[in-house]
Parts: structure tokens; C-alpha cells; sequence
């Protein structure tokens, strides 16, 4: 490898002319400062609406809508200042659970009415409870033994019991009858 170069003469790169061009720092003039300044306002103003601006906004929205809810609550308010009275009034004409258990007085004398059907008249009737007791007059033995069987029809008669039956007069004379009835709550149908 050596002789090869031998004859030859190696040239080597070499630098004839020099480069003189200068870039002067412009990071220290006034305007370069100014606009380091305006980019660092910018950058604060856009992070001040974000971190200020956004959370006042929310805050106000929030705070009227409070004062709305608030109206809204005191409104409220003043339809219930008398709620106490009111609420006396309905315990005091509320059915009570011992009522809800009974059968509707109105409904015993509409089935009672219907079974006697104008043929015989009602002397005197006695609600305890669910037990009635109704004394009757002016029907024949087998006229009281299909107004029984009318009652006893209803969904709101458990069993009925006639303990007395009696008359002056002979034959199918009209007679005088007692007749006890045990209620019993409608059966809702499902």
C-alpha cells in the first residue's frame, strides 16, 4: 500500500477564502423585547379567560340559579304554612285503619233495600262492626226466605242468621222477622 502513493502527491482540501458574515443578536432590541412581551400578555389573557373569567361566568350562572330555586322554595313555602291545620283537618275527617275495615254503611243499606224489594219494610236496622241486625215486617215466610237468599247473594255478606220469625195470624199471613248479618270486606277481582 505504500508504494502506491509513493509517486503521487496527496492533496489535501484546504480553505482559500474566509467567511466574514456576522449575524448580530437582535434578542436585546426593544422590539424583540416588546413582542417577548406581547406573546407572554397574550398567553395570560388566554389562560385568565380560561382560569378567571370561565369560573366568575359559572359562578354568576350558579348563583342565579340559586336565587331562582330560592324564589321557587319560598313560594313552596308560603302554600305550606298552614300545612299543620291542614293536616289536623284530614287526620281529624281521614277514615282510620279500624274504618277501612269496615264495609260502607251507605253500601249495606243500598244491598239491604235491594233485597227487600218493596216487599216488606224495614223496622229498624243496627250496624256494630261488621254485624247487623235488622228487624223487618210485612212479609210472608217465602217472601223472608227470598229476601235471605238475595242477601246472602251479595259479595259483602259472609253469612246471615235469622233468629226470630213470628206472626199473629194463620197461614201466609205476614210476619215479623230478625235477622242477623256477619260482613265481610268486596273481594277485589284480579
Amino acid at each position: 500500500m505504500g508504494a502506491e502513493f509513493k509517486g503521487k502527491r496527496v492533496r489535501y482540501p484546504e480553505k482559500r477564502n474566509m467567511n466574514l458574515f456576522y449575524r448580530p443578536d437582535r434578542t436585546t432590541k426593544p422590539a424583540t423585547i416588546m413582542l417577548y412581551v406581547m406573546f407572554a400578555a397574550a398567553c395570560l389573557l388566554g389562560l385568565s379567560k380560561i382560569l378567571v373569567y370561565d369560573v366568575w361566568e359559572e359562578t354568576y350562572q350558579a348563583s342565579r340559579a340559586l336565587e331562582a330555586e330560592q324564589e321557587k322554595l319560598n313560594n313552596v313555602m308560603l302554600e305550606l304554612r298552614d300545612y299543620d291545620e291542614v293536616k289536623e283537618r284530614y287526620v281529624r275527617y281521614a277514615a282510620t285503619e279500624e274504618e277501612r275495615a269496615l264495609v260502607d254503611r251507605m253500601e249495606i243499606i243500598a244491598m239491604l233495600e235491594e233485597a227487600m224489594g218493596g216487599t216488606a219494610s224495614m223496622d229498624s236496622i243496627s250496624i256494630s262492626g261488621s254485624t247487623v241486625q235488622i228487624q223487618f215486617s210485612g212479609a210472608t215466610l217465602a217472601e223472608i226466605a227470598q229476601i235471605v237468599n238475595r242477601v246472602e247473594a251479595s259479595p259483602i255478606v259472609a253469612e246471615t242468621m235469622v233468629s226470630t220469625a213470628s206472626t199473629t195470624e194463620e197461614g201466609g199471613a205476614p210476619v215479623q222477622a230478625s235477622m242477623q248479618i256477619q260482613l265481610q270486606k268486596e273481594v277485589e277481582e284480579e
